[in-house]
């Protein structure tokens, strides 16, 4: 089979995939409720319930303005993160990536077709905030600067989920998968500037915060929706480690893939081999 050939198949494999992601995901209660339901419940509440003296957000824009945004960087972290960490995991607890060696699906359309639901799914959320911000909070898109806003909201779902499939790698057990997913994301985001601005925040939080992840991509989107912006709203350093990241990630997932997708093969060249080989215990 050719090259073209190959790479045609494997395209129309990566779309089933996405398909059969997202019908997965509508079947699946807490796939939605982590997506959509949680995101809304806190656009709302954070905006019926916090004073704006408390917010901390840059004078001349509202909270409603600023959260908008916000909200939607916690979108991404959910259809990019904490889904695809836990779905990862309990598709190799139930052997669907040991299975994709003896099947005509590649591993990277497999990934591909997950990134895709992911895609959608990060796409629709988002949507759905700023539709309901827009109606009922009076916010204002800036439409001169909201390609900034699809860009920095596009490398963030990519970053997000190369973490996620990079972090699945490392969780031992279906069981532990979502506390490792929140348990990693939400001390990121509370420092990140989603939820409350972090302008007044000591210097070395911020300078912490700004050479992790999630943090470059939150203030880009926000930024967006401040009609100040005039420009791409992502500094040179906060690109950079967010690109950093994403090569770390995927050195991580070749290196995983390569040999076996889960963490037993991490933990192989870490313990002992126990008595009569590991080929009499791992399966």
């Amino acid at each position: 089979m050719s090259a073209d050939v190959r790479l045609r198949t494997g395209a129309l494999l990566a779309l089933g995939q996405v398909r059969y992601q997202l019908l997965l995901l509508v079947r699946s209660p807490l796939g939605f409720f982590v997506t959509l339901v949680v995101p809304v419940l806190l656009l709302v509440c954070l905006n019926l319930l916090m004073p704006e003296a408390m917010t901390g957000v840059p004078d001349g824009v509202r909270y409603t303005q600023f959260l908008t945004p916000a909200i939607g960087a916690f979108c991404l972290l959910g259809a990019g993160y904490v889904n695809t960490l836990t779905g990862m995991v309990l598709a190799r607890e139930e052997g669907i990536l040991k299975r994709l060696r003896g099947t005509p699906l590649p591993t990277w359309a497999y990934l591909a077709g997950r990134f895709g639901s992911t895609l959608v799914t990060a796409v629709a959320s988002v949507t759905v905030i700023i539709v309901i911000a827009v109606a009922f909070f009076d916010v204002t898109i800036v439409w001169g600067a909201f390609g900034y806003f699809v860009g920095a909201a596009g490398l963030g779902v990519v970053t997000f989920f190369l973490l996620a499939v990079a972090v699945s790698t490392l969780v031992p057990t279906s069981d532990t998968a979502l506390p490792v997913a929140y348990g990693t994301m939400l001390p990121l985001a509370f420092i990140s500037d989603v939820f409350f601005s972090s302008a007044h925040a000591p210097g070395w939080l911020h300078d912490l915060a700004s050479i992790l992840p999630v943090a470059p991509v939150a203030r880009a989107m926000e930024a967006a929706f401040n009609p100040a912006t005039g420009s791409w709203p992502m500094p040179v350093t906060g690109l950079l480690a967010t690109l950093g990241w994403n090569v770390v990630a995927v050195v991580v997932i070749a290196v995983a893939f390569r040999e076996a997708p889960g963490p037993v093969t991490a933990l192989r060249r870490w313990r002992r081999p126990p008595a009569g080989g590991f080929d009499a215990h791992v399966s």
